[in-house]
């Protein structure tokens, strides 16, 4: 563990049942006299979509929704909805739904005030934000990805075939609004898949070679929170107080993210959803077990604390015992969850692991894993994992 670090975390969270339906007094504090609402079309048609814009129309507040986002946003949407926003006043963006409409809202942010495309911002690209970006308060309908206090916006780069990321101070939003409401009709495999998400991101950033104790504290809560209640949503969906829980771990496993790093998991899940189109959490779910497995062997004592977190009964083994307890029981708990245990249930097929090899060896956060990850690892999981 690192003993000199930085950690920042500059987002104001708001929690309770109901604040999504209060944005009034934030639209205020920014002065805001044009908004503009980005989300999906799946969340754009729920009740709790319609009961905040509705609550937005109450309260005078003047908007205009984009519902156009996909999942794993690609650049070319990106810089269609830049061009209509750099068109229009709008001096606050409220970003509602999963990581695809946060990551969209990021990105779109930045470049109403910074000019050129999605593309030169990209990792590799030649462009750095130089203006800040539009004010954003991000509202998340998941408990998973953690965009709503990341400084990251994925894109998938459709000339190279791969979710790359733009990551800058500037792309951090304002405020994060987690309301459990706003996560209660949320599909049981949506539910499962975010979940898992958030769970690699506490597991990869509280074993990343990049850790602190401050990163630390916050992945080590989060993995005790999700291992608790990811269960109990996915049993009983309406219960309001384990989905604020959800709501909580998922963001406190963003904060160590985003200060921590991630490693392996994430390298192999962005690229393979780059050339297979896999959803994101579920990948990293079907993934986690397999990597885990190797990984535990860089750092025995936190992979063994992991399987406790996790609720393994670890009574009487030996540390390194413990530490491959962490892969079984996460398996276990995607069985528990209905998950599925291979990539080929996701369309993954064996002619695809150049490319995704490829990809992940690329990845600009597979220094942290806490082993070293060669070519040949990479595909010995993926052949585990198919």
């Amino acid at each position: 563990m690192r003993t000199e670090f930085e950690f920042y975390s500059p987002v104001k969270i708001v929690t309770g049942v109901g604040e999504s339906l209060k944005l009034e007094k934030w639209v205020k504090l920014f002065r805001a006299e044009m908004v503009l609402v980005i989300v999906d079309k799946a969340v754009s048609a729920t009740d709790a979509f319609r009961n905040m814009t509705d609550s937005m129309k109450e309260q005078n507040i003047a908007f205009d929704i984009f519902s156009d986002t996909i999942p794993e946003p690609p650049m070319e949407l990106i810089d269609d909805l830049a061009i209509q926003v750099r068109k229009k006043a709008y001096d606050l963006v409220i970003a509602v739904g999963g990581g695809s409409p946060m990551d969209t809202a990021k990105a779109v942010c930045m470049l109403k005030n910074n000019e050129g495309r999605i593309k030169e911002y990209l990792f590799g690209g030649t462009k750095t934000p130089i203006h800040p970006s539009v004010p954003l308060i991000c509202i998340p309908t998941t408990a998973g990805s953690g965009s709503e206090v990341s400084c990251a916006s994925v894109i998938e780069d459709t000339e190279l075939n791969i979710k790359l990321s733009c990551t800058h101070p500037n792309l951090y939003a304002e405020i994060a609004i987690l309301d459990p409401l706003m996560q209660k009709g949320m599909p049981p495999m949506v539910t499962a898949g975010t979940g898992m998400d958030a769970m690699t991101h506490a597991i990869e950033s509280y074993t990343s070679k990049n850790s602190c104790v401050f990163t630390e504290m916050y992945a080590r809560k989060a993995i005790e929170l999700i291992a608790k209640n990811l269960p109990v949503v996915m049993k009983d969906p309406d219960n309001m107080e384990s989905r604020m829980m959800m709501a909580q771990a998922s963001t406190l496993a963003a904060i160590s993210m985003a200060n921590g790093g991630l490693g392996a998991v994430h390298g192999i899940s962005q690229s393979m959803g780059g050339v297979a189109h896999t959803p994101h959490g579920i990948t990293n779910a079907i993934l986690l077990p397999k990597v885990v497995k190797y990984n535990c062997k860089g750092d025995p004592i936190k992979f063994a604390d992991i399987a406790g977190l996790l609720g393994a009964d670890i009574r009487g083994l030996t540390v390194e015992e413990a530490a491959e307890a962490a892969g079984v029981r996460i398996a276990e708990l995607n069985r528990e969850l209905g998950i599925p245990d291979n990539i080929s249930s996701l369309n993954v097929t064996r002619d695809m692991f150049p490319e995704i090899v490829k990809g992940t060896m690329g990845y600009r956060l597979l220094w942290m894993n806490p082993i070293e990850f060669t070519e040949e690892l990479a595909y010995q999981i993926l052949e585990e994992s198919l």
